[in-house]
This record gives structure tokens, C-alpha cells and sequence, in this order.
């Protein structure tokens, strides 16, 4: 008999009389790499959830099912005991303290300690060897083949050095035994996407079991031994290696066929809308050093490179959220880019990548998320009271709203459900609904395909074209996502070491791509 470090019987799962797990049965074998599939909302997460302790879990009246790791039944009731266990995890939504360095977070808890302060006052007590935990988060860090100052503030860093920071604290542990990871390359592009597939294989060489969620359905095709689909609640299907086939994959998690969003790339001949003139981002992991840069009226732009690039900092720096330098010249007139509100009012507009800190009113209804921006930004959604006095058009409000749930295919329970109870996915409708809602000239949309299934991907995509087709909204859309970018973009700028190395035509072949991409001339 094969020996498993955790099988999961008959788990079962509610969410008040909503069930989100049904009768599931799991078993992950001693360094295997198991993958699971399933599309927003399916319940991947709250069976990840179950099997780190999260707390919601209890707080939501438990599950009823067996868990068993290592041969013995477990009732895991915190994060902490399921380090205790060997279980380690990597959180589609950060799990860092921001205020804290990069090496602090990858060593918090385990830090070097002196051992003479150690032995006469307690490991309390001891006094933290800075120098030496700085250090072995470098080494881990370059296990994973990625450089950052490890005295960097988190606060500070790029959302893809974030994960970096997040995937190195589970690695840098020595007693690790079952490692879960929850959508852990959906912020980092193929090139270091690829370098955390080699470190899971490697793991998984020394004995490491691997629980492994992705919507990359390659990735699932190219790493694991055997994949679990879910499908609302259901265990749909398990595959051995030799079985996996994306499309076969994509069918059991959606329920039908996905059809791919595929747009003409227009040459545009329209007038320049915004220029970039010797234009600087100082954002730590993102720099953008003296860019020169045209977008064309209507045009969708996309803006790619490799983690750290570049690629992310000209939406954030056009928003003043980093210090800057050189001009940006918005329809023939210099924009003050420090002055936020007035930038939006102007009718630009930023979808964050990280859309759970910069996004979304996560306490707040799906309909207060939608209607804010248009709202407050520009004064959408009002009507005049004894002809002066502006109130809230309720009316409209929910009229707007129920149609974007609608257009989106968003699922939720009703308008007025609290936004951080949606799945990553449709959290990410709303973004998008609240943006439309915004009536921008001009959207930059960070990473607009994060961490969402094949079937909200298609979706996303489509309202994004048809928002630039029908509105005509010119959009700049930052991607890591190059296929995607190919299939909607205008024209694709490619960024190497916080420069521009290439502006290409979708059609370009992907060798001029590969080029750019390391600064080489195209």
C-alpha cells in the first residue's frame, strides 16, 4: 500500500445553507505534486482553507468529513498548528506584514538568535542576528532566482516581489512536509513562473508533498503527477499524468467549451492622447528609467516584461503613487500627476493589480464597490433635490449595478453582498465594473486576468474590448500574460530593465518577443 501524508474523506463544507464543498475525497501521496483545478468559486479555496486551520472555518460552524495526515486524523484548527504539523502555505492574497523588511518576513519566527543571550536569558530574550537572517533570505531568495535587497520595507515592493517574499518564508523552512500552494505564479510571468515549477519539482525530489491550485492548466499539464477537478462543491474528475489534456481540463471545471476572445489589431493613424516624455518611476522592484512613449486615441496598448521590469510602474506613476520625474502630456497639456483626484477627474483611470489592498471596499457591498468611483469621482449617480441639493439616485445605482452583475456574469447572492465574500475572480468583475463605471478616456488596467479561471478570463477580456469597441476607451493594459496581450492589443511595448526594448505588433514572432524581453535589439 502507497504510503500518504494526507487523505481527505467525505469533507463537507457550508457557508451559512450554502454548501461549498460536497462529500470530497482527496489523497496526496509522499512527494507527489497534486494539482487542483476548478473555476472561481468552486471551493479550491475553502478546502485549502480546511487544511491550514484558517479560522474562517471554525467560525463558520467547521466542516463535517475526515482529514488525515500522516496516517492520523486531524482536526487543524489554526495556522499555526499546522505549522507545527510540517504544513506550510502560499496564499493567492499576501500573507506578509508590510511594515516588516523581506528578510524579516522570511525569517519571522525562525530567526537567528545569539546563542549566548540565548542560553542565559531565554529564546525570548535573545538578541536577533540581523546580519546572518539578512543573509540566508538572500540564499533563499536566489534558490529561486530572484534578486531584491532584502532590507527592502514590503510595503515598498512590487506585488511580484511580494509573492517572491511569500513563496521564500514557506521554502526557508526546514521541517517542511506538505506545502499548499494557492495560485502562487498568477502574479509572476513564464519566465519566473518556470523557476518556481523547477523549485516545486525539486521539493518534491527530497519527499516534500505538494497540493498545487493554478488556472494555468499548462503549468497543472507540465508539474503534477496526478489532478483533482472541482466543479461547485463536486470532485468532477482525477487524472493521472499520462491522462492530463488542458481542453479536457478547462471542459470539467467550467461545464462547457470555452470560447477565446480573438480581436483584429488596428494600425492607428488616430492623434496622440497622452506622451510620455523622459518619464521616471521610482517604485523599488518596478523602476522605470526615462521612458519616451506615444498612446494613440482608442488604441489598446499593452505593456509587458519580466517580473520587475518595468511594466507596472507607468499606471502607478501616471496615478502619483510613486515619486516621479520628466512629463506626462495628457490631450496637448502637462498633467500634474501628484494630484490623484484631479488626474481622475481629467478622465484617467487605474485598475490595480493587487486588488485586495488598492481595489476594493472589502467591508463594503458589491453596489457601494461598482457605483464609487462614479460616484465620487465624478459625481455619477445623483439627482438634484429642490433643484440644488445633490442626493443619491438610489434608482439608478441598482439599476446600473444589477446590470453589470449581469453583463459580467458576476455571481454573488444579491447587490448589497459584502465584497471580500466573492471569490478572486469575480472580486475582480467588480474592479472592472466599478472602472466602466468611472466613464474613463483612458484605462490602465494592472494584471486584468490575476488569478481568475479560463471562463472569467474570456469574460474580462471581452468587456475590456467591448469597453474600447463600443466606448471608445483608449486602454493600457500591463500584463505578464503575452498570449493574452496578442490576442487584444493594438501594439505591445515590451520593457527591459525599467526601459523601453520594443514596441511590436501582436503578429511579431515570438523570437523578436524573447529579444525584447532581455534587451537585445529587435
Amino acid at each position: 500500500m502507497e504510503e500518504y501524508v494526507l487523505q481527505v474523506k467525505n469533507l463537507t463544507k457550508y457557508f451559512g445553507h450554502n454548501r461549498v464543498l460536497n462529500h470530497v475525497d482527496l489523497s496526496v501521496k509522499r512527494g507527489e505534486i497534486h494539482g487542483i483545478v476548478g473555476a472561481n468559486g468552486s471551493g479550491k479555496s475553502t478546502l485549502m482553507n480546511i487544511l491550514f486551520g484558517n479560522s474562517v472555518i471554525e467560525e463558520t460552524g467547521g466542516y463535517q468529513g475526515d482529514v488525515l495526515f500522516e496516517g492520523k486524523h486531524m482536526k487543524i484548527r489554526s495556522p499555526k498548528e499546522a505549522a507545527k504539523l510540517g504544513i506550510g502555505m502560499i496564499h493567492q492574497e499576501f500573507m506578509l506584514i508590510p511594515d516588516m523588511s523581506v528578510a524579516e518576513n522570511i525569517k519571522l519566527t525562525r530567526e537567528y538568535t545569539s546563542p549566548v543571550i540565548r542560553k542565559a536569558l531565554g529564546a525570548e530574550l535573545s538578541y536577533i542576528e540581523k546580519k546572518k537572517d539578512e543573509e540566508d533570505a538572500k540564499k533563499t531568495l536566489a534558490q529561486l532566482g530572484f534578486q531584491i535587497d532584502s532590507s527592502y520595507l514590503v510595503k515598498n515592493i512590487s506585488v511580484n516581489a511580494k509573492q517572491f517574499v511569500e513563496i521564500a518564508r514557506e521554502v526557508n523552512k526546514k521541517d517542511l512536509k506538505f506545502l499548499i500552494l494557492d495560485e502562487p505564479t498568477a502574479v509572476l510571468n513564464e519566465e519566473d513562473a518556470n523557476k518556481l515549477l523547477k523549485v516545486m519539482k525539486d521539493l518534491a525530489k527530497e519527499g516534500t508533498s505538494i497540493l498545487f491550485c493554478t488556472h494555468r492548466l499548462h503549468e497543472i499539464c507540465e508539474v503534477c503527477d496526478r489532478v483533482t477537478v472541482i466543479r461547485d462543491g463536486d470532485v468532477i474528475s482525477t487524472y493521472e499524468k499520462e491522462e492530463l489534456a488542458i481542453q479536457k481540463l478547462a471542459s470539467d471545471m467550467i461545464g462547457y467549451d470555452v470560447q477565446t476572445v480573438e480581436r483584429t489589431p488596428r494600425k492607428s493613424e488616430k492623434e496622440t492622447i497622452l506622451e510620455f516624455q523622459n518619464f521616471s518611476v521610482d517604485m523599488p522592484g518596478e523602476m522605470l528609467r526615462g521612458i519616451n512613449l506615444n498612446v494613440k486615441k482608442g488604441e489598446i496598448l499593452g505593456l509587458t516584461s519580466l517580473s520587475g521590469h518595468g511594466k507596472l510602474s507607468v499606471g502607478y506613476g501616471v496615478m502619483g503613487m510613486y515619486p516621479v520625474s520628466g512629463k506626462v502630456i495628457y490631450k496637448e497639456e502637462e498633467l500634474d500627476v501628484s494630484k490623484t483626484r484631479e488626474v481622475i477627474q481629467k478622465g484617467i483611470f487605474l485598475l490595480p493589480d493587487d486588488r485586495k489592498n488598492m481595489g476594493l471596499l472589502l467591508e463594503h457591498s458589491i453596489k457601494e464597490n461598482i457605483i464609487f468611483s462614479g460616484f465620487y469621482g465624478k459625481n455619477r449617480f445623483q439627482k438634484k433635490l429642490f433643484g440644488k441639493l445633490a442626493v443619491r439616485d438610489h434608482k439608478a445605482m441598482d439599476t446600473y449595478v444589477k446590470e453589470q452583475i449581469q453583463r459580467l456574469e458576476i455571481k454573488c447572492e444579491n447587490l448589497s453582498q459584502y465584497t471580500r465574500e466573492l471569490s478572486g475572480g469575480n472580486q475582480q468583475k467588480v474592479c472592472i465594473a466599478r472602472a466602466i463605471a468611472a466613464e474613463p478616456d483612458i484605462l490602465f488596467i494592472m494584471e486584468p486576468t490575476r488569478g481568475v479561471d479560463i471562463g472569467a478570463k474570456e469574460k474580462i477580456l471581452d468587456t475590456l474590448v467591448r469597453m474600447n469597441e463600443e466606448r471608445g476607451t483608449t486602454l493600457v493594459v500591463a500584463s505578464s500574460e503575452l498570449e493574452e496581450l496578442k490576442r487584444i492589443s493594438d501594439r505591445i511595448v515590451v520593457f527591459c530593465e525599467g526601459k523601453i526594448s520594443g514596441i511590436l505588433s501582436p503578429q511579431a514572432k515570438e523570437e523578436k518577443f524573447a529579444l525584447a524581453y532581455t534587451g537585445e535589439e529587435v
